[in-house]
């Protein structure tokens, strides 16, 4: 494993309170491998927490956030028969009590630090995969495949879903449009279920030095793991904001909400979602066919246009408010300031005719808000909106 300082001067320092630095990042490397009731080699746990600053943001939402760091699980498959992987895959990956893999679950909590649990909305992880060749890459469902398909394809698609089960005849133009640019050696695809990279050429094995997976695998357990990471951080904000939009638009929407959501949504895309690994093109490549593949762009943006329709409304409702107001003084000021001229202007102006004076203006308010009906339902909404706001 690099260090936080190493990636920050590789990539982006500002990278580094957001991904790396002591107040985000835990680390725990094992001294032995550990391995999961399903079989998997557990060498390494990260885990990556949102920063201050998000996290006060979604504690003070009423809607509690699902979740507020990632878990990231270094190791290796079993050594399984090779036509077996993705389905030795899918196990590991799998931590739904559902699907009969509540053992393996918990197994997977207890790696996670004191205090941290998985969410409950968490079924599946996403799984980033290096799948190397011994000699040549056994085909897999051969003479079941429609024309088009080639070993290496089998295994991105099949490593990628995590399945033994052979593709539809429209698979191969969804395999095409996940592929990623990679360097001659490495073919890769990447989609919402993770990363999936397979090497083209006969792996010689850690034993021999300059061995050119082993840079892929660096690279994959470091900067692609981090970009993964930073996009689910992504998701796991939009999904809390959205929550807090959708309990807000149940009632009348209060300035103060409002302003706050849109206050943290900015500080979140101006931090988060603008957040890049400089000149690492290939990795923001990846963090951006993950958000697109997620779907996060078409979240943001429906956050921004809800926010903005709330917001709307909390001015509408400002102005009716206003409106009320002004209608209320005029309805009940100007018969009060007629009667007391009137009354100041009398030869005898006592109290008994005061009180007389008071009840004439009264009388012409009720007279003006029932003949009135812009009146009365400026009065009417008034107190209906204070009613609403006290539930």
């Amino acid at each position: 494993m690099s260090s936080a300082s190493r990636r920050a001067a590789y990539t982006q320092r500002r990278l580094g309170p957001l991904l790396w630095g002591p107040q985000v990042r835990w680390h725990r490397e094992l001294p032995d491998t550990a391995e999961s009731p399903a079989r998997f080699q557990l060498s390494a746990v990260e885990l990556v927490r949102l920063n201050d600053a998000t996290l006060v943001a979604l504690k003070e939402m009423d809607s509690p956030a699902e979740a507020n760091g990632v878990a990231l699980l270094h190791g290796a498959l079993p050594p399984d028969a090779p036509a077996r992987l993705p389905k030795t895959l899918q196990e590991c990956a799998d931590v739904d009590e559902h699907h009969g893999q509540g053992v393996h679950r918990a197994w997977v909590a207890q790696q996670l630090p004191p205090g941290c649990r998985i969410a409950v909305t968490e079924r599946e992880a996403v799984h980033c995969t290096l799948v190397t060749p011994r000699s040549g890459h056994l085909r897999l469902h051969p003479g079941r495949l429609q024309q088009g398909w080639n070993s290496i394809d089998q295994w991105l698609w099949h490593m990628h879903h995590a399945t033994l089960y052979p593709p539809g005849p429209e698979a191969l133009e969804q395999l095409q449009g996940m592929r990623l640019p990679l360097p001659t050696k490495v073919r890769g695809v990447l989609g919402v279920r993770g990363l999936t990279l397979v090497g083209t050429e006969r792996d010689p094995g850690r034993d021999v030095p300059l061995n050119y997976y082993d840079g892929t695998s660096y690279h994959l357990t470091t900067l692609y793991a981090d970009a993964l990471a930073l996009a689910r951080l992504q998701q796991i904000v939009l999904d809390a904001f959205g929550h807090e939009v959708a309990r807000i638009g149940e009632h009348e929407p209060r300035r103060r909400k409002v302003a706050q959501l849109e206050r943290d949504l900015l500080v979140f895309r101006r931090s988060y979602w603008t957040a890049d690994f400089g000149r690492q093109g290939t990795v923001d490549a990846m963090m951006r066919a993950w958000q697109q593949s997620a779907g996060l762009q078409q979240s943001l943006q429906s956050l921004i246009n809800d926010l903005g329709e709330l917001s709307r409304q909390v001015q509408s409702a400002e102005t009716e408010t206003t409106n009320a107001i002004l209608g209320l003084l005029a309805a009940v000021g100007l018969p009060l300031t007629t009667g007391l001229a009137v009354w100041q202007g009398l030869p005898q102006a006592g109290a008994s005719l005061l009180w007389r004076t008071l009840s004439v203006t009264m009388v012409a308010t009720v007279v003006l808000v029932t003949f009135f009906p812009g009146l009365r339902r400026l009065f009417v909404d008034l107190f209906r909106r204070r009613r609403r706001r006290r539930r």
